[in-house]
């Protein structure tokens, strides 16, 4: 068996992964000397001009955990898994076009997106949403360690000796590599960094297309033949009962909405460009690349199928149960699959593109999670401002116990069967309530405080998707309708008539900061 996990990746390959760590490394502790003030650490001077900041906001997005949440849903959705990423594309263009949320958040010129909530209801408001958002962007990195775990191991071919802690141990390293330039350079460091390893991600997610294209097993028309000679039609229509299902799909385009305007990371870049111009332009010119995102890994991993099919060894190993069954394994297949078929040298360069989206998405993830921390949860309890070299050291220590969380949380926390279902989860405890009041707060005049702490409450109890199999195997007949889409959109529905109920009972009594301006 341990022949079975063997993959081309050879010294040379190890070669080109340890250059890229050093040269990215370097690169972003570098960008230390740049730091001045509290404005440099966090929002890079909002001096980002369209390309830096388009090529930031894709990197930032296409992550290793997207790349292999992708993968693994593709692996049993197929083509199906795409029309997620394919929502993504007309709501970006309709942000680039109109300006919807993303320019008004500009034109305040915000360090965070919870500081919009003070300048819009109050103080309380934006500590409550600091600190939810704080919760459920931690909650959701939790699985980031180990999907880059699992990506080096069965693509060195580390998994054939069994090494898989030495690889915890290389992907821990990685972690604080990430950790010691993001603490150094702050937004500076991310921004240099991002634009480093969206070239080097681009072009192994080129090479990687290319051979799954030209391989002599594969090819475009029998990896399509394959999928539906043996998967059928719910592997090309994600509405199909046996694929997604209608609700699962209304439930995303809200969770993508709700993550264009308001997850910190992504949003975020409305933040750091030098105009609102340049703000729109991103979100515009932006907006095809999600389908490339999660398009190309997915792929991939429709690849692997058709590889794995051909060999009788391996496709009892993924499909027990006969290629037209549910998959076991599936986050190891696509990882195993390049490290098989992609060539040696090319293969580091992939594997380099891989560690790129591991590093880009945790710098920018550390940073903007630790800076929502100091800006908008312990700042606003201070009589006095924090000094701008207080608020930068707080947010390196904030980083550091982020690191050491994921250390430990990606060890302890299980695997669910579905890598995106959890990350759309975890995103919905501050999603659903936040992005109901800032798209209210901007749009509709008679949006209260009181209304908006009600939504915001209602949002927290997304968390207990992170838990529903236990509840559900608590009361087995009581909730056995209970699915985690009508979880999510009722969760959403809820946060929107509390929004406006107790908006309209419970009016504010005197204007806010915004309005009065």
């Amino acid at each position: 068996m341990n022949e079975f996990f063997l993959t081309n990746f050879s010294a040379q390959d190890w070669l080109i992964v340890a250059i890229y760590l050093v040269g990215v490394f370097l690169a972003g502790v570098l960008a230390h000397r740049y730091i001045s003030n509290v404005s440099d650490y966090m929002v890079g001077g909002r001096g980002s001009g369209t390309a830096l900041n388009i090529a930031n906001y894709i990197a930032t997005g296409l992550c290793l955990v997207t790349i292999m949440y992708a993968s693994i849903e593709s692996f049993s959705k197929g083509f199906s898994y795409m029309m997620i990423g394919l929502l993504c594309v007309p709501m970006g263009l309709v942000l680039g076009i109109t300006g919807f949320v993303v320019r008004p958040l500009r034109s305040l010129q915000l360090l965070t997106i919870p500081e919009f909530f003070e300048k819009r209801f109050d103080k309380r408001t934006r500590v409550v949403a600091g600190a939810i958002c704080a919760l459920a962007g931690i909650l959701n990195m939790g699985l980031f360690p180990k999907m880059g775990a699992t990506f080096i191991t069965y693509a060195t071919g580390l998994g054939a000796a069994g090494q898989v802690q030495m690889v915890n141990l290389v992907t821990s390293l990685m972690i604080v590599l990430v950790l010691i330039y993001t603490a150094m350079g702050g937004m500076v460091s991310v921004i240099v960094t991002d634009f480093i390893q969206f070239l080097i991600l681009g072009i192994g997610m080129g090479v990687g297309m290319l051979v799954c294209l030209t391989h002599p097993d594969l090819g475009w028309t029998r990896i399509v033949t394959t999928l539906s000679e043996h998967r059928g039609e719910m592997a090309f229509n994600p509405f199909h009962p046996d694929s997604y299902g209608w609700l699962y799909m209304i439930w995303m385009a809200v969770v993508t909405v709700g993550a264009m305007v308001c997850w910190g990371p992504e949003a975020s870049r409305a933040l750091t460009t030098k105009d609102e111009k340049t703000t729109m332009r991103t979100f515009l010119y932006s907006a095809p690349s999600a389908l490339g995102r999660v398009g190309i890994p997915a792929f991939w991993a429709i690849a692997a199928f058709c590889f794995y099919s051909q060999h009788e060894e391996m496709a009892r190993y993924f499909f027990p149960n006969g290629l037209s069954g549910s998959p076991v394994h599936a986050d190891q297949a696509m990882p195993l699959f390049m490290g098989k078929i992609v060539p040696v040298g090319l293969l580091g360069v992939l594997t380099a593109g891989m560690m790129a989206a591991f590093m880009s998405t945790h710098s920018s993830y550390f940073l903007c999670w630790s800076s929502v921390i100091v800006r908008d949860v312990i700042g606003p309890f201070r009589t006095h401002p924090l000094s701008d070299k207080a608020q930068i050291r707080i947010t390196r220590i904030n980083i550091t116990w982020i690191a050491i969380f994921l250390l430990v949380w990606g060890i302890w926390y299980e695997l669910p069967d579905s890598v995106w279902t959890y990350m759309a989860v975890t995103g919905n405890i501050y999603l659903s309530g936040s992005a109901t009041i800032l798209i209210g707060g901007i749009y509709w005049k008679r949006a209260s405080r009181a209304g908006a702490l009600a939504a915001l409450g209602a949002g927290l109890l997304s968390i207990a998707g992170v838990f529903l199999d236990p509840i559900k195997q608590m009361f087995p007949h009581t909730l056995s309708w209970l699915t985690t889409e009508i979880l999510g959109l009722g969760n959403y529905a809820l946060c929107a008539v509390l929004f406006v109920v107790v908006s309209l009972l419970f009016p504010d009594k005197k204007k806010s900061v915004l309005q009065e301006n």
